[in-house]
């Protein structure tokens, strides 16, 4: 199967919006790496819940996407596994964090 050009394209300006979140919580914050991807995960859970609520809404949308919670976080679940194992290792010592030089 080909890849998808405006899939990759996306993931990877989700990727930058995502690790450029995360980095500035992270300085601001002070907050430690768990943490900070705790709060990731239930900034996506609530994104997740308003788009669906959306979808569900009268007249619902017309993509056509019918939320399914059940299936729907099991197949988030199973992507952030895949990418866990599928992403080569980033050097993150290089990260500059606010007072930590």
């Amino acid at each position: 199967m080909q890849p998808d050009p405006d899939s990759e394209s996306a993931g990877a300006e989700m990727h930058r919006s995502i690790m450029t979140a995360f980095c500035d919580v992270l300085r601001a914050s002070r907050l430690p790496p768990m943490t900070v991807m705790n709060l990731a995960a239930s900034a996506l859970g609530a994104v997740y819940k308003e788009v669906a609520n959306q979808h569900r809404s009268e007249g619902g949308c017309p993509c056509g996407w019918k939320p399914n919670p059940r299936a729907d976080i099991a197949a988030l679940q199973a992507a952030l596994a895949a990418s866990m194992e599928s992403a080569p290792p980033a050097d993150l010592r290089i990260m500059q964090v606010a007072g930590r030089a």
